[in-house]
């Protein structure tokens, strides 16, 4: 089907009938999702919602505990696998070439970045390719106001991003065709067609694996949001029943009345009861429950979340082996390696729409290219590279690939042109045998 047969079907071929689109109950409720997310991030947790007690006109304000803990998991997966920046493969290495200086010249190690991270955080995340002066760029669209439309089989049609200003109250929207785009608004009271532009395109959409929506993803915070509501519910509580009740005890006198009065800062006098009996009343936790309660949630909130228990603790891990450290983060990896999946579908859209830009500026691209993750997996240092050696020796990889699996080397073409530049001849076994600096060849020339 295509979207001038859906909009036949849907909207009897309406000019604005992407007004009516983004109306529909399923992006309603998504977009809903989404906000809902966004306050969520915000700081405006559900634990904000506890009443506070009264009692003789007086008002004692409840605790209202925030752990931002969940910004704390959503970093930690988006460094884990895009922390460093990903490396391109190709059997030719002149379209390896290209596809690295348009990563570098349009930043795109940052734009990988917010992919993900607005995938983690909503479930779906936009990309838009276009020519800024003659340099491929990409922006990653705001998930709030973005609108997919699909048809019934699950083909994506057409693309609807819109926002209100809310300054001016106008109303934009951009309606994004397969060849073109056209951008509406409401200034002056009355919708009206902007302006149209060619585009390379509709937006590619990124999104994980839903088993309720096989055409949208789900956050990740779906799963958490309601353990982090447990603990932050419990933590405020707890903080009520310490300061109310353990140090705030209650004195009961039993017996006589007193008059006097005692001074509020009072310290160390004597209360002298003629008949009767006096207390101090407290609540007495029980340490040992709360304690294996609060321990139970952390560590399935862990475990849920993909993230290592030692993350955060006290927990000595000193002298642990490269091998126990990838059994701590087995689940980060599993995590990892599903990400990738959703994010090389994403990756293939673009490099395809890369192409169709270079073969417009008259170069021509044959190979694939695949994109290689680099997690930011620790790692000890000294086995890390001894491995490497004893591959190198077996001959099995090249010194590049130790140069780019290393961690020393920040840059490896930078490192490749220093390497170049030294003009040091060395025996096999690594002795230096002749320098040849610029002093000699001025004395060559000479003669």
């Amino acid at each position: 089907m295509t979207i001038q047969e859906y909009i036949d079907k849907q909207y009897d071929g309406s000019a604005t009938w992407f007004m009516e689109e983004v109306n529909q109950k399923n992006h309603v409720a998504r977009i809903a999702s989404v906000v809902a997310n966004m306050d969520y991030l915000a700081g405006r947790h559900k634990v904000l919602s506890r009443e506070d007690c009264y009692y003789k006109g007086k008002v004692l304000r409840t605790r209202k505990t925030i752990l931002n803990y969940a910004k704390t998991v959503l970093r930690f997966h988006d460094t884990f696998l895009l922390g460093k920046k990903v490396s391109l493969s190709s059997k030719d290495n002149e379209t390896v070439n290209t596809f690295n200086d348009i990563y570098r010249l349009g930043q795109y190690e940052t734009v990988d970045y917010q992919i993900l991270d607005r995938v983690n955080k909503f479930g779906d995340a936009y990309e838009v390719v276009y020519i800024d002066n003659g340099v491929i760029k990409s922006k990653v669209l705001d998930s709030a106001c973005s609108y997919p439309v699909y048809d019934e089989l699950g083909e994506y049609l057409a693309f609807i991003e819109t926002w209100t200003d809310v300054f001016s109250s106008i109303t934009y929207w951009n309606v994004y065709y397969p060849t073109y785009v056209e951008r509406w608004s409401n200034e002056g009271a009355d919708e009206h067609l902007v302006s149209t532009t060619m585009a390379i395109g509709l937006p590619i959409h990124y999104h994980n694996f839903s088993d309720e929506d096989y055409n949208y993803g789900v956050s990740m915070l779906t799963d958490i949001k309601p353990i982090l509501d447990e603990l932050e519910d419990i933590m405020s509580k707890m903080g009520d029943a310490i300061y109310v009740n353990s140090l705030n005890p209650m004195n009961v006198a039993i017996g006589q009345r007193i008059e006097s009065s005692i001074p509020a800062d009072a310290v160390g006098y004597v209360l002298n009861l003629d008949a009767g009996d006096y207390k101090v009343v407290s609540a007495s936790m029980d340490y040992n429950t709360i304690k294996l309660y609060l321990d139970n949630l952390k560590q399935m909130l862990n475990d849920i979340s993909c993230i290592p228990s030692v993350l955060g603790s006290s927990t000595n891990i000193a002298n642990v082996s490269s091998v126990a450290m990838q059994i701590l983060y087995a689940m980060a990896q599993v995590n990892a390696d599903e990400t990738k999946k959703w994010l090389n579908i994403g990756f293939r859209e673009r490099f395809e729409r890369f192409k169709k830009i270079l073969s417009m500026q008259h170069i021509s691209v044959e190979s694939d290219v695949d994109v290689i993750y680099n997690v930011s997996m620790p790692v000890a240092t000294t086995e890390m590279i001894a491995n490497l050696k004893a591959l190198q020796e077996m001959g099995a990889i090249s010194k590049e690939t130790i140069m780019e699996k290393s961690d020393i080397v920040s840059d490896v073409e930078v490192e490749k042109k220093r390497l170049s530049g030294e003009n040091v001849n060395r025996s096999p076994n690594g002795e230096q045998l002749k320098t040849t600096d610029n002093v000699d060849n001025s004395v060559d020339n000479l003669k």
